[in-house]
């Protein structure tokens, strides 16, 4: 990724609101299954990496509704059905001895995993993790390392940091793994602070004007607030992230 247009995308989502990395997530979701779909459905190592996923995550399956991805979605997914055919196939049932430890211990647990059955579960359990969620992985650390080093300085990002909503608690923890020197150390901390005590304000606001003796009073900056404090807290989801 260009450095110079990781920035401005950086910039840019900064402006908006919410959690900046939870929206360039989104944006980067959108065009790596676009890419899939409309580019890479016939590549042999993508379908492999699909199938050995065995789809992707039930995040990012639902981002395969969209129009004219029919056809690219029924080769993939005809891919991980016959994937999943041959593993049925060869399916055995491991019956236990009967006065065999494990046995005895799941006849007094109902709840515990039947070990008859678990070469099969072990088989249908995906061999690796969703492409989208791999991809998104490597593409937040970009964003994160990104904001670090250019947050200081006469052109950094601390301005539009401090203007913005922050990140999520999520990516804010994550950023702080990429943070080696001092001056950005308080610079993010600081800021963070700061935009989590303005939202801790807009909360308590909502709060006391939920009380039925301040109800008439005009709706201020405490408006949405409590889907804010969801975000900041726990990241927007993708389908959300605005």
């Amino acid at each position: 990724m260009n450095q110079t247009m990781i920035f401005h995308d950086l910039r840019d989502a900064l402006a908006k609101p919410g959690c900046p990395v939870c929206r360039l997530n989104a944006a980067a979701a959108e065009r790596y299954i676009d890419g899939l779909l409309w580019e890479n459905v016939n590549d042999p190592s993508v379908r492999e990496q699909f199938r050995r996923a065995r789809g992707f995550c039930h995040q990012h399956s639902s981002k395969l509704v969209r129009p004219g991805a029919s056809l690219g979605v029924a080769i993939l997914m005809h891919d991980v059905l016959q994937s999943m055919l041959g593993v049925m196939e060869e399916a055995r049932f491991e019956a236990l001895p009967a006065l065999s430890l494990r046995r005895a211990q799941e006849s007094l647990d109902p709840a515990q995993p039947s070990a008859a059955t678990a070469e099969l579960v072990g088989r249908l359990t995906p061999q690796a993790r969703c492409p989208v969620c791999v991809h998104i992985e490597e593409t937040k650390d970009i964003y994160l390392t990104t904001l670090v080093e250019h947050l200081s300085g006469t052109a950094g990002l601390l301005p539009s940091y401090q203007a913005s909503d922050g990140l999520c608690l999520t990516h804010f923890r994550r950023a702080l793994r990429f943070v080696r020197d001092r001056e950005v150390f308080h610079s993010i901390v600081n800021a963070q602070r700061a935009i989590w005590r303005r939202l801790e304000g807009h909360l308590a606001e909502a709060i006391r004007k939920s009380d039925y003796r301040f109800r008439d009073e005009p709706p201020g900056d405490e408006s949405g607030a409590w889907l804010r404090g969801i975000a900041a807290l726990t990241g927007a989801r993708e389908a959300d992230a605005p």
